[in-house]
């Protein structure tokens, strides 16, 4: 399965997707970062709260502005193209959604960036 993203002006990597919880489901733009580890995706506290999500519990992040208690949680799934996937998140307080690198790893086989035309493919396993 090929999932088309796209490289904004401000040179990040996005992709469309939907977060799913029980029956409910937020279509968004999710950002790709690279320096975000722990949990696969990070889901802004107004897209959580629209879901209904019930985090399990919380840690420590490190921001500009120090370190943060976030709640956590794995009730959420992350669909993208046809698949949907488990996730474990973190809630945070910014504005757009967030995927982890490692998470892109596990599930996908190749990306290919075009910087040209300023086009991402991703195949998903």
């Amino acid at each position: 399965m090929r999932l088309m993203g796209n490289i904004t002006q401000s040179d990040e990597i996005v992709i469309d997707g939907y977060i799913v919880k029980d029956n409910l489901k937020e279509k968004v733009t999710l950002k790709i970062d690279t320096g975000f580890t722990g949990y696969d995706v990070a889901i802004p506290s107004n897209i959580a709260q629209k879901l209904g999500l019930n985090p399990s519990g919380y840690a420590n992040f490190s921001t500009p502005s120090g370190n943060i208690p976030l709640a956590t949680g794995n009730d959420a799934y992350l669909c993208l193209g046809n698949n949907k996937y488990g996730v474990t998140y973190v809630i945070h307080y910014g504005a757009y959604p967030l995927i982890s690198n490692s998470f892109l790893k596990k599930i996908s086989e190749i990306m290919v960036i075009d910087f040209t035309n300023y086009s991402v493919i991703i195949i998903l396993k």
